[in-house]
């Protein structure tokens, strides 16, 4: 159980940090509108891709197979929340938002795979 908890606790501190960080810079007028939601979306996209990576380390599945299961978790939370919950529609701009995600997932996951197996080699 600890190795699907950890990768989870990892993304969801990410977020959090880069919450804090986003809203403290907004705050003070350090950063823009648009410069605060560059961070905010690089905050998402470094979230899954960490968290992924540290999965991949885990488990014994493929590395972009495990990336996809994460993004695939992350997903069905972030679409609940955005159509439910803030009665977001479902557009162009967050179906290419939720694509550079899965790619980054991916990503993460192939290469924690790599660093896995790398490690266990020497």
């Amino acid at each position: 159980m600890k190795k699907y908890l950890l990768p989870i606790i990892y993304s969801v501190s990410i977020i959090l940090v880069g919450g804090l960080v986003s809203t403290v810079l907004y705050y003070f007028d350090i950063t823009s509108t648009k410069v605060n939601n560059i961070f905010l979306y690089a905050t998402a996209i470094l979230s899954l891709f960490v968290g992924s990576l540290k999965l991949a380390k885990e488990l014994n599945h493929k590395g972009f197979i495990t990336g996809f299961l994460y993004f695939l978790f992350w997903f069905i939370i972030m679409l609940f929340l955005s159509l439910v919950v803030f009665k977001a529609s479902f557009t162009l701009k967050s179906l290419i938002y939720y694509v550079v995600i899965l790619l980054f997932s991916m990503l993460g996951g192939v290469l924690g795979k790599n660093m896995k197996e790398e490690t266990e080699a020497s």
